[in-house]
């Protein structure tokens, strides 16, 4: 029988590779798009991917109910429960699309007024648009059969078709914008390669759950309270999250002249990447806890809180620091000179929020797993009011830099919250949880040293992977040795069991 330590690992190596293989794709495709399309046109595509991001609040913190409860029943196997509530789950998951397509095509057709006349082919602004949406509309209800995969923990299969799809969906950006350098093929491409991978993962979910039978008779208003009780909370952290992370785009869209996003939304995704990099490690936690959770382990849940977190910052911190000390130099080369001028000062100001937010991210798992989500989403509410309103006081006086801080400085007071909030819902000493941080920060001196001495990096990719690896080099193996060497592993982390 497998070990649920190996099905973790596993599970968080392959969603790392699956989010890795994005990464990839994007740092190739992104300067290709924006030269082909030409810089108004990927405006609109930025602009437009952050407004849909508003509708899939119509999920309503859906999957996180569903993923639970799945979960859940991996531990305690109760099969008329979880076809009720994947039924139910799917069932509102059905009419939030319906009305957010409903919806979204009229706000879509007003906004598609002010951006047609910033794009360089304003008659294909609107039905790209328009067939982003219906994507969308889609992709609600059928994002149950994912989260079936997260609750069982099938990270692996679901990885590999997300890979699959992934590796289609290039191949046909890069044919179609090779020939028609426009925005409608591409929504076309996505949203033929979206249906594909959703209807794979559909069939894996019905193998991997013989038991699983969407009816209509398994709708009643009782699980029907269950969901929307389970899910109000993760509905509320969802909202703030979009308005935190996608609002600066619109409003630099709607307020700065064009081609200012396209700044913005570079040094924005340089930094959302390297986070969404490690949390789609931490995404294998939530299923995870919930399962522990329901055995009543709470030891093991602390445990796994200190070391998730560990590890994870030995990941984080050097990308951080990278970031600021590559960050000019590869902008140069990835995109062009005046994307040192145009986002390099903003990625600086974001990229502060890279190790906190990583370390937040591993507590929201937590909170997630553990269904205590009350005071985070009221925390995440604040966080999102306080940058709407740095937002409007700083945009127009200091620009996509005024921006970036209206983005950062909320996060980071929202991410100390969060995690002070589940250091004490756990019951972790805050000695114990500071000896998490001690390892990763006095080896990520060492780089940090290295990268300094070595004085202002090349512009050019060889000079650059060089410099790079010159400090990543000596920071591994000074990891290995921390982890790995005299010192005794317990001595790391010595086990909690009373808060402060």
């Amino acid at each position: 029988m497998t070990s649920p330590r190996f099905t973790f690992l596993l599970g968080a190596a392959t969603n790392w590779l699956a989010f890795a293989a994005t990464l990839a794709v994007s740092f190739f495709l992104t300067p290709y798009l924006i030269d082909s399309l030409g810089r108004p046109q990927y405006d609109v595509w930025c602009v437009v991917e952050s407004v849909l991001a508003y509708f899939t609040l119509l999920d309503l913190g859906v999957a996180a109910c569903l993923v639970r409860a799945i979960a859940g029943h991996t531990s305690k196997p109760d099969a008329e429960r979880v076809n009720r509530i994947a039924t139910c789950c799917l069932a509102v998951l059905i009419a939030a699309g319906a009305v957010a397509f409903a919806v979204g095509a009229p706000v879509l057709w007003l906004l598609g007024e002010k951006l047609e006349a910033k794009a360089g082919d304003p008659g294909d602004v609107l039905p790209f648009m328009l067939l982003m949406l219906l994507n969308l509309a889609l992709t609600l209800p059928l994002s149950t059969f994912p989260c079936i995969l997260d609750g069982l923990q099938r990270f692996t299969a679901k990885s590999l078709i997300r890979i699959a799809g992934l590796a289609i969906r290039t191949v046909g950006f890069l044919i179609v914008v090779d020939r028609w350098h426009t925005l409608f093929p591409l929504a076309v491409v996505s949203l033929v390669t979206n249906l594909l991978e959703h209807a794979a993962m559909a069939l894996l979910s019905f193998r991997a759950l013989p038991g699983l039978h969407l009816r209509m008779r398994h709708i009643d208003r009782d699980t029907l309270r269950t969901v929307r009780t389970s899910s109000a909370d993760a509905f509320l952290a969802m909202l703030a999250g979009r308005i935190t992370v996608q609002t600066g785009a619109i409003v630099i869209g709607l307020v700065l002249p064009a081609g200012q996003v396209t700044f913005f939304a570079t040094a924005g995704r340089l930094v959302e990447y390297a986070k969404s990099l490690l949390r789609t490690i931490t995404a294998t936690l939530m299923p995870g806890v919930a399962a522990m959770d329901a055995r009543g382990d709470t030891a093991g849940i602390r445990r796994l809180y200190l070391q998730a977190t560990r590890w994870l910052l030995y990941f984080v911190l050097p990308v951080q620091i990278g970031l600021l000390r590559f960050g000019a130099p590869f902008l140069r080369r990835w995109v062009g000179d005046d994307f040192v001028a145009g986002a390099y000062p903003t990625l600086v100001i974001l990229s502060f929020t890279l190790t906190i937010g990583v370390a937040q991210s591993v507590a929201s798992r937590l909170l997630y797993g553990l269904g205590r989500l009350h005071w985070f989403a009221r925390a995440a509410l604040a966080e999102a009011a306080l940058n709407l309103l740095l937002m409007l006081i700083l945009t127009r006086s200091h620009g996509v830099e005024g921006v970036a801080v209206a983005v950062a400085v909320p996060n980071v007071l929202f991410c100390l919250f969060v995690l002070e909030y589940t250091r004490r819902q756990l019951g972790v000493r805050f000695r114990d949880y500071a000896r998490a941080w001690m390892p990763p920060l006095i080896c990520a001196a060492l780089p940090s040293a290295i990268w300094l001495a070595l004085g202002e990096p090349d512009a050019a990719w060889p000079g650059i992977t060089m410099g790079v690896l010159a400090g990543l080099i000596p920071y591994g193996l000074a990891v290995t040795l921390w982890e790995f060497g005299r010192r005794p592993r317990s001595a790391l982390i010595a086990p909690s069991h009373a808060a402060d």
